[in-house]
This record gives C-alpha cells, sequence and structure tokens, in this order.
C-alpha cells in the first residue's frame, strides 16, 4: 500500500511538471510571437520613411527646377524690357529731333515740316496715321520699313515689334474706313503683300508689319 501512493504522488508530480513545461513553452510562442509582429511593424515603417524621404528628395529637385525656370523667365521678360525702354528713347530722341527741326525751318522761314510734303507726292499720305512692325524678329526690319515708307509720303508714328515672329509676307492691316488706302500701300510693296481688316482696337489707321 505505501508503495501504491508512493507511485501515485510520484505520477502527480510528473503530471504537473508536464503541465508546467506545456505552459512555459506556450507563453514562450506567444511572446515569440508577439516580437516578430513587432519586427515585422517595424519593418514597415522603415520601408516607408524611406519612400517619403525618396518622395520628398523629388518634390526637392522638381522644387528647384521651377525656381530655375521661373528665374530664366524674368531675366528673359527683363531683357525684354530692357529692350522695349531703350527702343522708346530712341524713338523718343527721334521725336525730339524732328521737333527740334520743325523749330529751325520754322525760324528760319522754310515751312512747317509737318505739313510739308515731297514734290509729287500726295499730301494726304501725311493724314494716315501709320505704325510699322517687325514680324520676322529684328527690329531692323522694321526700321528699314519705316525709311522706305517715308520716301513714299507716308508718315511713320511708331515703330516696333510683333508678337510673333511667323508672318508669311508684308501685311498691311486697315482700320475701319482706311481699306482703300491699305490696298494703295500694298499695291506699292509688292503683290505678295497681304491685306488684313484690324481685329483689335488701335490708334493707327494702317499697321504694317514687315518680314524684311
Amino acid at each position: 500500500m505505501p508503495n501504491r501512493s508512493l507511485c501515485f504522488a510520484a505520477l502527480m508530480v510528473l503530471v504537473m511538471a508536464f503541465s508546467g513545461c506545456m505552459v512555459t513553452k506556450s507563453a514562450y510562442d506567444q511572446k515569440e510571437e508577439e516580437a516578430n509582429l513587432l519586427a515585422k511593424t517595424a519593418s514597415d515603417l522603415e520601408r516607408r520613411n524611406k519612400e517619403m524621404a525618396a518622395l520628398n528628395e523629388t518634390l526637392r529637385a522638381e522644387n528647384e527646377d521651377l525656381k530655375k525656370q521661373v528665374a530664366a523667365k524674368d531675366d528673359m521678360l527683363r531683357l525684354k524690357s530692357e529692350e522695349i525702354a531703350k527702343q522708346d528713347a530712341k524713338q523718343a530722341a527721334m521725336v525730339n529731333e524732328v521737333d527740334r527741326m520743325k523749330t529751325h525751318l520754322a525760324k528760319s522761314g522754310d515751312g512747317d515740316l509737318r505739313d510739308a510734303a515731297p514734290a509729287g507726292r500726295p499730301a494726304g499720305l501725311k493724314s494716315i496715321r501709320l505704325k510699322v512692325l517687325s514680324g520676322e524678329g529684328k527690329i531692323d526690319s522694321a526700321r528699314r520699313m519705316a525709311k522706305r515708307l517715308a520716301a513714299m509720303g507716308y508718315k511713320v508714328e511708331s515703330v516696333g515689334m510683333a508678337e510673333s515672329s511667323d508672318y508669311p509676307a508684308n501685311t498691311v492691316y486697315f482700320a475701319a474706313k482706311h481699306k482703300k488706302e491699305a490696298r494703295a500701300l500694298a499695291s506699292k510693296l509688292g503683290k505678295e503683300t497681304i491685306v488684313k481688316p484690324l481685329t483689335w482696337k488701335s490708334v493707327f489707321s494702317l499697321i504694317v508689319v514687315t518680314v524684311g
């Protein structure tokens, strides 16, 4: 009987020890699973941080590129403004020179330069308000055309650049009631000259866009 009790007690100790081992193993597995989950979460966060860093670098590079483009456009606008200012200054100097000549002629009794028309040329041409624009991207072509028109007896009040430089031929734009004058001028400039009505408001009767 004592031996049986002793065996039973030993068996109970083994059962309790085995149960303890099972509980310990289960807790260890749970801890290991939690550790693996935390490692995976940390890896995902690191990957996302790298993706965000790469995206920020791309955005920074694009921002720098945009800044350079804006700076280049600002420089271009500044140069254009300076060129226009120089042209305006030259035109103002020309006007002042004409005024000086008018004053000199008036004092010398040679008449008024503004109203005087070249011999053999109709005085009515002076009443046409005329503007010349370069349609090829170079102001020199507009200046040459202005001299040519002045030699014909026209009064050129303004010289400048057209908004585009892709005109196929010399073009004469006319305001309302000046179509006849535009055709007459176009015939003098050559048969390839184009005649079109003005589609925008202007103080000028005729606007000549030259291509050379």
